[in-house]
């Protein structure tokens, strides 16, 4: 596990191009100024992107936009031209991308060709998925690919707690992926397996038998998130008893609050980029629906929408402190 941390580490550091390390030095002093003197500042692109290639998925999780069906794109799937004129807009300053957003991205059928084209122009390429289709085909062919991390979602180590959130999934197609993986990496430190739990109230007690399995099968790493909730009902009856992945208070109303205070800085506002399907470019990553749309790159360069005015406004208003509802969120 220790090879496999310096070799992620090691991965990103030869991604980083003089042009790029320039360019995420020039983000953290926008980003300072920004803050010092509450107007927004931005000398930087991003440097990391997050493109959506799937919006749509196979599972129906109780507090997920896509599986209770809040989240309709226009497009499916994002269109291999709009990816490529993507990547060739930002690769010279940007080299860390996130290839999922909302929906499975493994839904895709180009996605292999999409990871292999990240790879190809140095991108840190990341997915993550709900393994549902990760077979031993599926396995050699993301190995094949050159992606770099691969986060897996196991919210339980028995079918019946794994069920009780993700509707509709196969645990056994989970435990079966990790280890598919993990043999056709065979020696190679790539792609990074982290895999990912939601601590709820019913599964809280499988944290450790999960995470001891999860690292038998081949897992690098275990992770352990605090989910979030947009029905007040599911909050209390599904939050976990740990306070360390209680997101939320409860108030003497009934209601229930977000326990951090809305961010007085953001960070990803200067930092990233998320794209939807649809070519839209959103806010942040919490804009799911989307709400907040500042341009869309079938119409402009996005290295225009970076910094054009909707963008610059958006900054502006939440230095002055009116942050939108998507805050609400955001931990």
């Amino acid at each position: 596990m220790f090879r496999t941390k310096n070799y992620d580490i090691y991965k990103i550091f030869r991604v980083l191009s003089f042009s790029r390390l320039c360019n995420l030095i020039a983000c953290r002093f926008s980003f300072f100024l920004s803050n010092v003197f509450r107007i927004p500042i931005v000398w930087n692109q991003p440097w990391a992107a997050t493109i959506e290639p799937a919006s749509i998925c196979q599972l129906k999780c109780p507090e997920c936009l896509v599986g209770t069906n809040k989240i309709k794109r226009e497009n499916k799937f994002l269109d291999d031209k709009v990816y490529d004129k993507i990547l060739k807009q930002i690769n010279k300053k940007t080299f860390w991308l996130n290839l999922y957003f909302q929906g499975e991205p493994l839904l895709d059928v180009d996605i292999f060709n999409k990871i292999s084209m990240a790879h190809k122009l140095k991108f840190y390429t990341v997915i993550s998925t709900n393994a549902q289709l990760i077979n031993e085909d599926f396995a050699l062919k993301i190995c094949q690919s050159k992606l770099d991390k691969i986060i897996i979602s196991l919210d339980g180590i028995t079918d019946a707690i794994y069920s009780n959130y993700r509707l509709g999934g196969d645990i056994k197609k989970v435990l079966n992926g990790i280890s598919f993986i993990k043999k056709h990496k065979q020696k190679k430190a790539t792609p990074i397996i982290e895999v990912q739990m939601l601590v709820f109230s019913f599964n809280e007690n499988q944290k450790k038998d999960l995470k001891k399995k999860a690292l038998e099968l081949g897992a690098d790493k275990v992770v352990f998130k605090s989910p979030q909730f947009y029905n007040a009902d599911n909050a209390i009856k599904n939050m976990s008893s740990e306070k360390i992945f209680q997101r939320y208070s409860k108030q003497k109303n009934d209601e229930f609050n977000l326990k951090t205070k809305k961010r007085k800085n953001c960070f990803r506002l200067w930092s990233t980029i998320v794209v939807t399907t649809d070519g839209d470019i959103t806010s942040c990553c919490y804009d799911k629906i989307p709400t907040h749309i500042m341009g869309n790159v079938a119409e402009n360069d996005i290295r225009d929408i970076w910094k054009g005015s909707k963008f610059q406004m958006f900054r502006k208003n939440f230095l002055k402190g009116v942050k939108p509802e998507i805050c609400s969120n955001c931990k």
